[in-house]
């Protein structure tokens, strides 16, 4: 792996964690039982794409707690169709930037991309709701 390609993959294995930090606290404070399956489904496939780049990174980060307990609180007060409007949003953006990784070096990369599409697609018709 050259220098470019880890420290975008560094920049994505955060992500990944952070974003199954969010989804975790998410879960937690919903009371929608179909919303929390969503959460941690989705926490479940983000843990698993850290869990891939960071055998292609070859490091171990954690998650930003910090940041979780915050979106937290904005997950609180927000309406929900501008919250799940913004995941989706923030997932259709990770997909695209996989995309120029989708190869033979990294094949993993192809189902990470197709997943977070998923979930853009999931949260973008909880919003319409």
């Amino acid at each position: 792996m050259n220098s470019q390609d880890k420290k975008a993959f560094l920049g994505f294995q955060q992500g990944e964690l952070n974003a199954v930090a969010m989804y975790r606290r998410f879960a937690e404070i919903t009371k929608n039982p179909e919303w929390k399956k969503l959460y941690l489904e989705a926490a479940k496939d983000e843990g698993r794409h850290a869990a891939i780049l960071g055998r292609y990174t070859g490091e171990a980060l954690k998650p930003n707690e910090a940041q979780a307990k915050l979106l937290g609180a904005f997950y609180k007060i927000m309406p929900k169709k501008l919250v799940h409007l913004g995941i989706s949003k923030g997932e259709y953006y990770g997909g695209n930037g996989y995309k120029p990784y989708v190869k033979d070096e990294y094949p993993e990369m192809q189902g990470m991309m197709k997943d977070e599409y998923k979930h853009g697609n999931i949260f973008k018709s909880l919003a319409k709701k």
